[in-house]
């Protein structure tokens, strides 16, 4: 044998070498049999709501996405290509012209794009087509297919409707129009105590028509100032000036300058927790 089937630190480059020896696996053969059952789950679940599978053309006419095309030179007609599709949206739409209004696929998609942690050149997506429905419609399907999976799949009890978040709430509160909503520091919006502060650098920023927010992070008063030039200095790494930071502990506030202390203070009668 050329490595141990149950030795972690395998190299990757030599796993893909013995590629029929690295799929006996036990977490390989694991993985692919978890895919299988998500891929059953979600066609019975799409079959019982009325769509159809449809599989479209691999080779296909070039036309305009959001990223460049595969091309497959032709044998019969010299000089001419073929082009792997992004994805199948021009022939869904000709689905739904000719009659076919509810379609999925799990569709084969390819775009000459860069290798990165959130992409790859050759990737797969349920992909389903709908007409004449509502948002509400849309939402539903895929609410039951997500429930459905996680219950047969998982044997997880998915609650639904699952919650939603405007983009303005979700900008709001996270700063991102697809939060990780696990994440417990929430930004909290000081626009109104702090717009009458006398702090220079805030109060720019407001008479501007600027907001200002913060994240509370609960039990870190303790945290040194070594750390907290730290995460300056990652700060400004992603285009921030600086970091403006303030903790309120057992000995009371401690913070960058006296004029942003008081204009916090006044915070405090909502209550407040060490951080």
């Amino acid at each position: 044998m050329p490595f141990n089937l149950e030795d972690p630190s395998v190299s990757e480059d030599l796993r893909l070498k013995y590629r029929y020896l690295d799929m006996r696996r036990s977490g390989l053969v694991s993985n692919l049999r978890l895919r299988h059952k998500i891929t059953k789950v979600v066609r019975d679940v799409l079959d019982q709501r009325g769509f159809v599978e449809v599989e479209t053309p691999i080779l296909s006419k070039s036309t305009p996405e959001g990223a460049r095309d595969y091309l497959v030179p032709s044998r019969v007609h010299p000089g001419c290509f073929y082009a792997l599709p992004q994805a199948p949206q021009q022939y869904k739409q000709i689905l739904m012209v000719g009659g076919m209004e509810r379609y999925f696929q799990i569709a084969r998609c390819f775009r000459d794009e860069d290798l990165r942690a959130d992409r790859q050149p050759e990737f797969t997506q349920i992909d389903l087509e709908m007409s004449f429905v509502t948002r509400e419609d849309i939402i539903a399907t895929i609410e039951a297919m997500l429930a459905t999976v996680m219950q047969e799949v998982l044997g997880r009890t998915l609650e639904t409707p699952l919650p939603r978040l405007t983009y303005r709430e979700a900008m709001d509160r996270f700063g991102s129009d697809k939060p990780d909503t696990r994440f417990a520091m929430e930004l909290v919006d000081l626009t109104a105590a702090l717009r009458q502060t006398e702090f220079r650098v805030f109060r720019g920023v407001i008479d501007q028509g600027g907001v200002i927010k913060a994240i509370n992070a609960r039990g870190l008063a303790g945290t040194n100032r070594r750390q907290i030039d730290t995460w300056t200095e990652t700060a400004q790494v992603f285009g921030a000036k600086g970091l403006a930071w303030l903790k309120v502990g057992p000995q009371g506030e401690e913070g960058q300058a006296e004029a942003f202390v008081h204009a916090l203070h006044r915070i405090g009668r909502q209550g407040h927790h060490d951080g």
